[in-house]
Order: structure tokens, then sequence, then C-alpha cells
């Protein structure tokens, strides 16, 4: 079936629009069927638009690349946040990197030992779409521990030296701009950054198409920090639905964290089960990671 093409990403087939997800690695290509696009606009850097979506809801696009959902969201959301933040006996003040929907910074003002939380996100007008579309972060934005910066993650991050207990790196994929999140340097610069006790997490992509990704991200923290710990999470709306985070600390281990901390009470994916669960990796991935 011909395809005729409109925004990046987007297609019309037989007048049904269709949202496509290029993976590379993999040469094929993921299909969202549209029901209506919402929003579309050109920041100072990248397309932004806003779809409902017949599988996943309203979900936030980058570049024509999917990036969260209102179905699936709060998996990654809350995993990226609650495991660190478990982790750490007593998280005071956390940094995120990216975010710009607010997700995270949601999950971590449910932790009341949490005064201060700085969102790092390059482009305003994310938020601000966000704001409009999908997640109602007003209500975020608005909290006094809430501080919104909005710089380039990667020029930020060199300035800040043992000032955050969690450090959040909720980067997209390694392309364009956000290769400077991957690059080794990045990865000394988040170390100078937290404190002597400090924890931080990074996305680190599919251990299965971006495996590169993971192994690279995990060499380069292990140089740096005596605990490195991959974990997993399975997000449907994204290629392949098996998700990597890898957690880099200078003292607190998660497989040793008490889990009376986790406010299981008011998440929608974590409790201690999948916790504990998440750092149990397939053998491929054990392998990988040697």
């Amino acid at each position: 079936m011909a395809k005729s093409y409109s925004l990046t990403g987007y297609y019309k087939e037989n007048e049904e629009l269709w949202l496509w997800d290029d993976v590379p690695e993999l040469e094929i290509e993921i299909g969202y069927k549209v029901d209506q696009l919402l929003h579309y606009e050109k920041s100072s850097f990248q397309e932004i638009s806003i779809v409902e979506t017949k599988g996943f809801g309203r979900m936030l696009v980058l570049d024509g690349t999917p990036q969260v959902t209102t179905k699936d969201g709060f998996i990654y959301n809350e995993m990226i946040t609650h495991i660190p933040l478990t982790t750490h006996i007593n998280p005071n003040k956390i940094a995120i990197i990216g975010g710009g929907d607010c997700g995270p910074a949601r999950e971590s003002l449910k932790y009341k030992s949490v005064q201060q939380i700085d969102v790092v996100e390059i482009d305003p007008r994310v938020v601000e779409v966000c704001r409009t579309w999908l997640s109602g972060n007003a209500v975020v934005e608005q909290n006094q521990r809430m501080n919104m910066i909005y710089r380039d993650g990667a020029e930020w991050i060199p300035e800040q030296h043992r000032l955050y207990d969690v450090l959040l790196v909720d980067r997209s994929d390694p392309y364009g701009p956000a290769m400077n999140l991957y690059k080794p340097q990045f990865y000394q610069h988040v170390f100078n950054a937290i404190t002597d006790d400090g924890i931080a997490v990074f996305q680190s992509g599919s251990p299965f198409y971006y495996s590169h990704v993971l192994r690279e991200t995990v060499l380069h923290l292990r140089t740096f920090f005596p605990i490195v710990r991959t974990y997993l999470a399975v997000i449907p709306s994204f290629p392949g639905g098996i998700w990597s985070f890898t957690l880099a600390s200078k003292k607190w281990d998660p497989l040793k964290a008490d889990l009376n901390r986790l406010p299981s009470r008011e998440t929608k994916y974590i409790n201690p089960e999948t916790f504990r669960a998440a750092f149990d990796i397939p053998n491929y991935v054990k392998e990988l990671l040697l």
C-alpha cells in the first residue's frame, strides 16, 4: 500500500493517518494509528506534535518519534523515578535532565524528604505543549519545590558540583542534540554533579535493538561508580516493549533498599515485588553486560 508523506513520521493510508516510528537498527517501522492530530509546531529545536492514537491515547511526538503516552507513560515515569528515590535513604535535592512532560517530577513530589526538584529541559515549548494537551503539568510546575531550567542538559551539567542527591537522565534516543548525553565526558560530569552518596539513573534503551547503547552506558559508568545496576521494565508503546534503565550509585545499593520507603499506594505500576523483579534480568542481557 502506497504511503503519502505529510509531516515527519506521519503518513496517510486510504485516508487514515498513521505515525511510523523507524527503528534503523532492525530495518523496521512500527505503526501507530492516529485518530486525530491535535497539535503540531516547529520549535527552535524540533518538531512537536500531540496525537490521539487508537492504542495508546494521547502521545507526545518529537521529530516523528513517540516519547510518552497517556496510556502507559506512567510505567516509564515510575520506573525512572522510584527506583533511585527509594534506594537513597534521604533524597532532598533532585535534578531531572529532560522530562519536559513533568512525569518524573510528579513522581518525585511523592517523597516528603524532597525539598527541591530542578527540571532541565532544552525546549520550553515541549513543557508548554504538554501542559496544554497531555499531562496537565501546571499543578506540578506551580509546586514550590519545583524549578524549571530551560537549558541544554549537556551544557548545564558541567557547572554542577556535588549538589544533587538524585539525578535522573531522561534522555531521548542517541540522535541529534541528544548525542551529547551519551558521550564519555557526560558521565564524568554526572558523577561530579551528585553528592558523595548520590545516585544517578539513565534511560539506557532497548536491550534488544539498542544493545550497544546499554552496553556502552554500563561500561562508562563502571569507570566512575562503585555500584552500577541495570534494571528492566515492559513499556508497551515502545518498539520491542522491553526497556532498560541503569542506576549508578556512589554508596546506596538498590538491591539492599528499604522498600518501606516506596510510596506504592500512590503508584500504578511499581510495588515492592516489581522493584525487586526489575533487577532479575535475563541471561542475554547479563551476557551483554559482562
